[in-house]
């Protein structure tokens, strides 16, 4: 896909769904600048991992993707989290995610899209919200809706009645109910895996319906998670040869349970659907999960099997899957989703105000695709991407259909991606898009000293990127480019309710925290702290102490970032500037501390600049201790620039510099101090022969004994 102008309709964006392609969906467009609503028929968001009569959680789902294979790329999972993470843990980190990109303002919940219908301009909505019916106009239409919402059963059904109960896994909650019961599942899938071994605790026989052989693979191989090692083989080898390393790692590996299994597939792992379990293989040659073949028909409570046998059960639970619907489309446009024929699994042939989310059926996990997904379809409604014409596309979606033929056969072929595979294609197709300048949109900023120099830069930037602003400062001022509540950060009482208001003009969250408040001025080591010194270390460094242990329950909430700003004389110390330089030290101490504690959930980020002009140095100028000729000034822009890279960084860096020379004495300072410490000496003794601090009182001692006292 090219670049170019004029390459989408202006205008607002809808995206369906609040599940996880819906919310990436929104992300991206956010960030992207394009306005969005996103419409949720549920009370909130996160799809089908809530737990709810309308989606297909259960108490014990548990991802069968590792951390890494399915994390979204801007916001890590919790490295304490286990390889796998449960239902609980993946429902709450999407939430995160979407609280930390301000997604959720975005969305109207308990809104269900009752039909679109394609106007001239682009789509006529018809919405049944808490109010009642409305309609409501939009450029564009993302369906985002998911595809695990309607139950497929047999078709057509098996002949025979069946005079037990019988239930979908959609509905399946907890296996406490089928105490004494025979249950058949039916189905090899992950869900039939994972409610079978539940059920064997339970149930007084479990028996297993397997129409075809299936790959059933360990969750962890040699020593890692085994989705993993087709990841790493995925960036070097074809998918035809990645099988056959596949398969003989897992020979190499077998588990060689003796005694009944579970019939092998007879395509390659790469194949078919594999599913994950350490349980169910165990239980199966243990004799406590009986395997049958395909069901033939039924008779009363009896069970007739493709092999012969006949098994008598109470209960059928069928893990049979779900048909992809998209109930407000007119069935003419989209007769069939899982036939559609989309480009890059996204864009219709024929429709260019219609993009779908999310719709696929991928080897790995749905998060990255969703993710890529969504800057795809963000580049092209923002205009930095230029829909291909459909005779460019056409070719590459039946290349694609018959390579998805080749290797899935005919089991859903439209909806087929190879995870590793699509996202190249996809990160290919996006290289030359210049990425958009509201990186920071939805995002909830609190900025401390927001009425100073660096302050007042900070707060325009960050909204200039689109995120919201509130600032702390000792008095409110209402000349700063962003609200600033009135705070005494030296004073416990004066920050709790400071940030409270802050919480509250925000929306109730905080995604980022800059700790930049400061306060320089005169202060020689060799002389008892005076009280500069003392209002020094309380505002620099207990003010951001404070501050920041009121805004970390938010901070960890969403998953966000604090930054604190230094200073080059935390690491190259000057004389006469004591209580600055210790006070700046003992923040980066601090934040390396902090980091230890919160790291998991929180990026800590310190940012060194230099001298940038302002008035913080007046006072040092007044006691004639200039820094002119010592400390080397720097554009203010460049500082402004560091903390907005370190905040929409992927993972938080530790320590920024803000120059290039900036860079080399951080470095310097750490790894020769002793050689670091002759430089300044040596600056400061010529700036001393210059006379420089000829009429400073503060100075006398220095001057004394390099021998230029009066």
């Amino acid at each position: 896909m090219g670049t170019g102008r004029d390459t989408a309709v202006p205008g607002r964006v809808a995206v369906v769904g609040g599940g996880i392609a819906g919310i990436a969906a929104v992300k991206a467009l956010l960030g992207a600048g394009v306005e969005v609503i996103g419409l949720e028929r549920a009370g909130e968001l996160g799809g089908l991992w809530r737990l709810s009569d309308d989606t297909a959680a259960y108490e014990g789902l548990r991802l069968n993707t590792s951390k890494p294979r399915t994390e979204f790329s801007d916001h890590p999972m919790p490295s304490e989290w286990p390889d796998y993470p449960s239902r609980g843990q993946l429902l709450s980190y999407v939430r995160g995610y979407a609280e930390r990109f301000g997604v959720p303002s975005h969305y109207r919940l308990r809104t269900e899209l009752v039909a679109a219908r394609r106007t001239e301009d682009g789509w006529l909505l018809e919405l049944d919200g808490p109010d009642g019916t409305y309609e409501e106009s939009v450029a564009h239409l993302v369906v985002a809706n998911g595809h695990n919402h309607t139950p497929r059963l047999p078709e057509p059904p098996y002949p025979g009645t069946f005079e037990g109960t019988s239930s979908h896994a959609h509905t399946y909650r907890e296996p406490t109910g089928f105490a004494g019961r025979r249950v058949l599942v039916v189905g090899t899938g992950n869900s039939a895996m994972d409610i079978a071994t539940e059920l064997a605790g339970q149930a007084d026989e479990v028996l297993i319906s397997a129409r075809r052989g299936v790959w059933v693979l360990p969750k962890r191989l040699l020593g890692r998670p085994t989705d993993q090692w087709n990841g790493a083989l995925a960036a070097v080898l074809p998918w035809r040869l990645r099988q056959q390393v596949s398969q003989a790692m897992l020979r190499l590996a077998d588990r060689g349970e003796e005694g009944p299994a579970l019939p092998p597939s007879p395509e390659g792992v790469l194949q078919d659907h594999p599913t994950l379990s350490d349980t169910v293989p165990a239980l199966v040659a243990a004799g406590k999960i009986g395997v049958r073949a395909g069901i033939e028909g039924f008779e009363g409570r009896r069970v007739r099997f493709s092999d012969g046998r006949e098994d008598e059960v109470d209960h059928i639970l069928w893990c049979t899957g779900y048909r992809a619907t998209v109930p407000f489309l007119d069935p003419e446009l989209v007769p069939d989703p899982a036939r559609l024929p989309l480009y890059r699994h996204v864009f219709p042939l024929d429709e260019p105000a219609l993009s779908f989310v999310g719709l696929m059926q991928s080897t790995g996990s749905a998060l990255p695709v969703v993710e890529a997904q969504g800057r795809l379809l963000a580049a092209y409604l923002s205009g930095r991407l230029r829909r291909p014409p459909r005779d460019r596309m056409l070719p590459e979606v039946v290349a694609e259909l018959h390579a998805a033929r080749a290797r899935w056969g005919a089991r859903r072929p439209h909806m087929r991606i190879d995870v590793d595979r699509y996202l190249r294609q996809v990160a290919r197709d996006l290289a030359g898009v210049r990425r958009s300048a509201r990186t920071l949109a939805g995002r909830r900023v609190i900025v401390t000293g927001a009425a100073g120099t660096f302050g007042r830069a900070l707060g325009a930037r960050f909204t200039e990127l689109g995120a919201r602003v509130v600032g702390l400062d000792l008095v409110a001022d209402e000349t700063a480019p962003v609200p600033v509540v009135g705070c005494d950060l030296t004073d416990p009482e004066s920050v709790a309710k400071g940030v409270e208001e802050a919480v509250r003009l925000l929306g109730g969250g905080v995604d980022v925290l800059v700790n930049n408040a400061g306060r320089g001025g005169p202060a020689p080591a060799e002389l008892r702290p005076s009280e500069e010194v003392h209002t020094q270390m309380r505002l620099n460094l207990l003010g951001a102490w404070e501050v920041t242990a009121a805004v970390l329950p938010h901070l960890e909430r969403a998953r966000g970032r604090v930054v604190f700003i230094a200073s080059r004389m935390a690491l190259l110390p000057l004389p006469l500037a004591a209580a600055y330089g210790v006070s700046k030290r003992a923040l980066a101490a601090y934040a390396d501390t902090l980091r230890l504690e919160v790291g998991t959930h929180v990026g800590v980020t310190t940012v060194y600049p230099s001298m940038v002009r302002s008035p913080i140095h007046d006072s040092t100028r007044e006691a004639g201790l200039s820094l002119d000729g010592v400390s080397r000034p720097e554009p203010l822009d460049g500082v402004v620039s560091a903390v907005v890279s370190a905040v929409t960084a992927r993972h938080a860096p530790r320590d920024v510099a803000t120059t290039r020379r900036g860079r080399t004495e951080m470095a310097l300072a750490r790894h020769a101090p002793a050689l670091a410490d002759r430089i300044v000496r040596r600056t400061v003794a010529s700036r001393l022969a210059a006379g420089a601090f000829a009429k400073a009182p503060l100075a006398e001692g220095l001057r004394r004994r390099h021998g230029d006292a009066d």
